[in-house]
């Protein structure tokens, strides 16, 4: 395989994900995209990658992360998802819902949720998206009221990444009479929702597993409903109204991993094609030799590449401290869209060993990559994002 490191470092990180890839995915892959109940979350795996270590891999080591760069951790994910993309969600969801935390919260907060988050003890969610807030995340329509040293919550969350099962939920609200600020976004403020107790939803926590996924099926995806759900005060996160950006901080970072789960998947979809074009035979040669396929390959190899040098140099910028809001927008498009296109060609050269997911990953690596595109921001988003920069 074709594989460019900056360092020595990431290379370590592919060995550690090849090996743990051999007993903890490839034996599985199968039997989690196809099994009867797909509802049913893949613990033993979530906990073999937190016992790996990789769950905790960008988190800070005073809190039993292990503090590794964000060229790492991208690296870390682009493994993950060349294995299995519904696999790798396992791992970067938990960082996604452990960030806004360990990057906001109080020293008190940090000490008592990131070193549980990073062990695999408990399991969080980031609990943005409503049936009216996708995009349009301001449009939040869930309410916090201070009553007393207790925030009451009242509202619903939809596609939310382990919501479904989730101990902490990392929650987005609007708080009722949170200031004379009528801009929306200064109303939306961050809460620690401490979902479960003794393994049960506490008082007026409700979820359910949204069925019937078109891809990431190891990974499920739940739906919330809260009322008249009581937190204590000292549970918010940074302070009134700082609840939209720290979202949008957070879904920065969050898009170089996603860029990262392109490469992924796209640089598997380039493998088996290579593979697929030298031992299939047509017309008494491999079709490797035929300059249709040829032309392909050479496509999807370099837009790869070009994606991977967009991802590692947003990277390296989140690791400098520089601002990369941008760029991650970047990136996260020109990947993901790389992944659709890479997917896209490996069908065609696979043809009918391709679309039948019997003889090859290609079909479940189509379904997988779809959402890649919508998570996270949208590439229209994304478009917004990067165009909006450039026109002020």
């Amino acid at each position: 395989m074709f594989r460019y490191n900056i360092d020595d470092r990431q290379q370590a990180i592919r060995d550690r994900v090849t090996a743990f890839a051999k007993t903890n995915i490839e034996p599985f892959s199968k039997e989690l995209d196809h099994r009867d109940d797909p509802d049913r979350f893949a613990m033993n795996i979530y906990q073999a990658l937190a016992k790996e270590g990789f769950t905790a891999l960008r988190m800070p080591k005073q809190y039993g992360g292990g503090g590794v760069s964000s060229i790492e951790y991208t690296t870390l994910i682009e493994e993950l998802c060349y294995n299995d993309a519904a696999v790798c969600l396992l791992d970067a969801v938990t960082e996604l819902a452990t960030y806004p935390i360990y990057t906001f919260g109080t020293e008190e907060q940090k000490r008592k949720y990131v070193p549980k988050c990073a062990s695999g003890e408990i399991l969080p969610a980031f609990v943005l998206t409503e049936p009216a807030a996708g995009s349009d995340a301001v449009n939040q329509k869930t309410t916090a009221i201070l009553e007393g040293d207790q925030w009451v919550i009242n509202g619903e969350k939809i596609f939310i990444m382990h919501g479904d099962v989730a101990d902490l939920f990392v929650l987005f609200v609007k708080v009722e009479g949170g200031g004379d600020d009528d801009k929306a976004s200064r109303k939306i403020s961050a809460i620690l929702v401490e979902a479960k107790k003794d393994g049960k939803y506490i008082p007026g926590v409700k979820t359910a597993t949204l069925k019937k996924k078109m891809g990431m099926r190891a990974a499920t995806t739940g739906r919330i409903w809260l009322e008249n759900v009581r937190v204590p005060k000292e549970n918010l996160l940074g302070e009134v109204g700082k609840g939209f950006k720290i979202a949008m901080n957070t879904l920065d970072g969050a898009r170089i991993g996603v860029a990262a789960q392109g490469l992924g998947i796209a640089q598997r979809a380039l493998q088996e094609s290579i593979d697929y074009a030298k031992k299939r035979i047509c017309f008494g040669q491999p079709i490797g030799k035929f300059q249709a396929i040829q032309w392909m390959i050479a496509d999807m190899a370099t837009q790869i590449e070009a994606a991977r040098m967009m991802a590692y140099k947003v990277s390296m910028m989140q690791d400098k401290g520089e601002k990369f809001s941008i760029e991650a927008a970047q990136a996260k498009l020109f990947a993901t869209e790389t992944a659709k296109f890479c997917v896209d060609r490996a069908m065609q050269i696979h043809g009918g060993y391709g679309y039948i997911g019997e003889f090859s990953p290609i079909e479940k690596l189509y379904r997988d990559q779809r959402i890649m595109e919508i998570y996270e921001g949208t590439s229209e988003i994304q478009r917004l994002v990067i165009s909006g920069s450039y026109l002020r």
